[in-house]
């Protein structure tokens, strides 16, 4: 287990939480001796659905590795769920447990994930991913790290402005969709969005804010930055790109132009990342 707490020096940093990494790979390896399927279920929406399965689960002697539902509307009468399961301790085949999963009234629609021959089983079923109703492309570390420190190297400050101006263009037609998300031009509704937004995609954690809508003067901390943690140690601040996206939402924000600059980040031994907007 690897929990991440947001301490520097023995200080916490944010408010007294502790942060879980989530896996969301959607893949699961076997050895010979396991025998993992998975299963796609639709379900009402109903109470005491997954009791149900639960209680189904244990009768049959099977054990539950993994589960992800698909996040329905609120309104939806449905939801639709993968789910790794183990049947290595159980007399029950795959089939059989398909059977009588599809035989409860709850369940509209169920199908089995075989593995293959190198005990490989991986979500078949879902595609595309969708975050906020847009379709949605996770780059791991290795990607995005070959991405922007090899623009960078190759490059140099033109890599460096080509990612600032890239950000930016993102941060200023992101601003749209926060205030559609918000359904408010409210500043507080706006933070709290991004907030959401941020840490749900992981991108980082925003702390503290300040804002000062007169002045056009802000400032924004991020804990755990993902651009910036690709150069500890640096002995500079880092970001060009996450820093052009808070330039191009500010300069939405305050109808100004603005001057963005990172004036702590953990690239050269800061806890946090911490900017500072003004606007021109």
């Amino acid at each position: 287990m690897c929990t991440y707490q947001l301490i520097w020096k023995g200080v916490q940093q944010t408010t007294q939480k502790y942060y879980e990494p989530l896996n969301i790979g959607r893949i699961i390896l076997s050895d010979k001796k396991q025998k993992i399927y998975g299963i796609i279920i639709q379900s009402k929406i109903e109470q005491g659905v997954f009791r149900k399965i639960a209680e189904l689960a244990e009768k049959l002697g099977i054990i539950v590795r993994y589960i992800q539902i698909s996040m329905p509307k609120a309104y939806e009468p449905t939801v639709t769920a993968i789910a790794f399961i183990d049947f290595s301790n159980s007399e029950t085949t795959p089939e059989k447990a398909l059977e009588l999963v599809k035989n409860q009234k709850f369940i509209k629609k169920a199908q089995i994930i075989k593995p293959n021959r190198d005990g490989i089983i991986y979500d078949s079923y879902f595609f595309p991913l969708i975050a906020e109703d847009e379709r949605a492309v996770i780059f791991r570390k290795s990607v995005y790290e070959a991405l922007f420190n090899g623009v960078k190297r190759k490059f140099g400050s033109a890599g460096e402005a080509m990612l600032y101006y890239e950000g930016f263009a993102i941060g200023f037609e992101i601003y749209d969709k926060y205030v559609k998300t918000a359904n408010s031009e409210n500043l507080e509704d706006i933070v709290e969005v991004a907030k959401a937004v941020n840490m749900t995609l992981g991108w980082g954690i925003i702390g503290k804010i300040k804002i000062d809508a007169e002045k056009g003067m802000a400032r924004v901390r991020i804990h755990q930055n993902f651009e910036c943690e690709l150069s500890e140690n640096n002995g500079k601040p880092y970001s060009q790109f996450y820093r052009g996206a808070i330039a191009g939402l500010f300069t939405r924000f305050f109808k100004k132009d603005v001057k963005v600059q990172e004036i702590k980040c953990i690239a050269k031994g800061d806890p946090y990342c911490e900017f500072t907007i003004k606007s021109l």
